[in-house]
């Protein structure tokens, strides 16, 4: 008899929807997961914590070349490429800020290491500002090339100076130790 009334509870639309609703929950559970999976492959896949952030860069520059050839009438473009721009340089700038920055500190390069954080502060103010303009405004586009000279630069002392010295500087294991931390970073915010 319990068996009968467990089918038929099951066949009843409240069993289906109770069944429809737990398999929601879990996917919506399990969404945030495949995101931060997503999010944080390619620095995964670098394998050493200055390629990845390399990646983490041309992902960067791909989005900010797009977002610097549309019009002023694709502004759904503009925001959703700024947008994009912004979630990625948050997760970067969580992974520079929590630990490689502090690790230049504590390796003798405190002074380059503030330098890069008031260049991060410098990009915020730059996503603040065009988030405040209508994307189509002529001035949102002025500001937003202010936004990519400011990115390349410090992409470029990153990259060209600071990050390859630093890298030899510090050894094999040091390195390894640097981007598993890095790793962790990105997946906790991806």
């Amino acid at each position: 008899m319990p068996q009968a009334h467990h089918a038929n509870a099951h066949g009843h639309p409240l069993g289906r929807l109770a069944t429809g609703a737990a398999l929601g929950l879990m996917a919506g559970l399990a969404l945030p997961h495949a995101r931060k999976a997503v999010m944080q492959g390619p620095s995964l896949a670098a394998g050493d914590w200055m390629q990845a952030l390399k990646a983490e860069h041309r992902m960067v520059e791909k989005s900010m070349e797009a977002l610097l050839k549309t019009g002023e009438h694709e502004t759904a473009k503009r925001e959703m490429l700024l947008a994009k721009i912004a979630y990625a340089l948050t997760k970067h700038a969580i992974e520079e800020e929590n630990v490689v920055y502090p690790a230049l500190v504590e390796g003798g390069h405190a002074e380059a290491a503030k330098r890069l954080i008031d260049d991060h502060g410098e990009v915020k103010t730059y996503i603040y500002d065009l988030r405040r303009l209508s994307a189509k405004d002529p001035a949102w586009i002025v500001e937003a090339r202010k936004l990519s000279a400011a990115l390349h630069a410090h992409v470029h002392e990153e990259e060209n100076s600071l990050f390859p010295t630093f890298r030899d500087e510090i050894g094999q294991e040091e390195n390894m130790r640097l981007t598993r931390m890095m790793n962790w970073e990105g997946f906790k915010v991806a």
